[in-house]
């Protein structure tokens, strides 16, 4: 291989080479940041959404006890002047009651309504309307006659949890596994049990126990809405990120390309430089020597002028031409 093509070789190689393995590591630097970006975006936006839901379902059942706690007071202060006590018995059968307490919210979320104590130093805890529940069931006691201690336990826990200071109970939340009606299907859900400040008469607990208000959400319903909702911001976040990475990766590209073609050009240059310069010369050169070992003592030498290594070639071969000139001229004196 010349000389020419192996500087040249060695040139393309020593630009290009280091511009690929810059731009592909610039890539890959890209890429992980973006998703590591991306991936914290999206984990801190679900935990404050996932917040965000909770909080839903915790406001939704206090505006329930507040609703249930304005009518229930209402009722009793007719049933006082009709010199009456009211039951949960006539709050099951009374359309408006039902209305407040069954409603729907969110993407397939529900409420409900009880009422819980301690009676006999047992807690225990009675549903009077649950919109899944048949209507058969309701007034009845969740753990004696629904077992749901035994079919429902995480749900049951979390119902006899409110009646634990039944002086005052106190708002409990958390997560619980609901067997759906019909399918048997365990999904996990989020529930808020909220009391009321009113205490009415039950006759399966036969005593005026605190009426319980409760409502929760389907993971893969309102949690699920908040998460792929199009006006949700992490994934407005995250998509903004990938359009970056996008952006960026190709913004790396076409760098390189201008690189490259910078790079082209400047060996382009380099290799017009060395043909012109240092090939042509010592290839011209080289046939003035030839010329010069085959007895053309006259032959005269390009490029003597230059102060370049080209230069210090020509000037070596014109010495030595001479040289050779003198000693075959003393040498055809000597043959006289």
């Amino acid at each position: 291989m010349r000389v020419t093509l192996k500087i040249l070789l060695i040139v393309i190689l020593a630009s290009l080479v280091p511009l690929g393995i810059l731009a592909q590591l610039t890539y890959i630097g890209i890429t992980q940041f973006g998703e590591e970006a991306r991936s914290g975006v999206v984990n801190v936006s679900q935990e404050y959404l996932t917040k965000a839901g909770e909080e839903a379902v915790r406001m939704k059942a206090q505006d329930l006890a507040l609703q249930v706690q304005t009518y229930v007071q209402l009722k009793m202060k007719e049933a006082e002047k009709e010199n009456r006590t009211l039951t949960t018995r006539d709050l099951i059968n009374d359309p408006e009651f039902l209305k407040i307490a069954l409603q729907q919210w969110g993407a397939k979320e529900y409420t409900w309504v009880g009422v819980g104590g301690v009676v006999e130093g047992e807690h225990r805890a009675v549903l009077l309307a649950h919109p899944v529940v048949p209507k058969q069931y309701w007034g009845l006691d969740v753990a004696y006659h629904l077992k749901w201690n035994k079919t429902l336990p995480e749900l049951y826990n979390l119902l006899i949890k409110i009646t634990e200071n039944p002086e005052s109970p106190q708002p409990v939340c958390g997560y619980y596994h609901w067997k759906e009606p019909g399918t048997d299907e365990l999904v996990l859900k989020y529930l808020c049990h909220y009391p009321t400040t009113v205490k009415i008469y039950d006759p399966v607990l036969k005593s005026k126990q605190w009426i319980v208000v409760g409502t929760s959400a389907y993971l893969d319903g309102y949690f699920q809405y908040l998460t792929q909702n199009p006006a949700n911001p992490s994934e407005n976040i995250a998509s903004e990120i990938d359009k970056n990475i996008e952006a960026a990766s190709q913004q790396v590209y076409y760098n390189l390309g201008i690189a490259a073609s910078v790079a082209v050009v400047f060996v382009a240059i380099l290799a017009i430089f060395t043909t012109s310069r240092i090939a042509g010369p010592i290839t011209e050169i080289s046939k003035v020597a030839d010329r010069i070992s085959e007895g053309d003592l006259d032959a005269e030498v390009p490029f003597r002028e230059r102060d370049d290594e080209v230069g210090i070639l020509a000037n070596s071969i014109e010495r030595l031409r001479r040289s050779l000139k003198v000693a075959m001229e003393s040498l055809e004196e000597a043959l006289k």
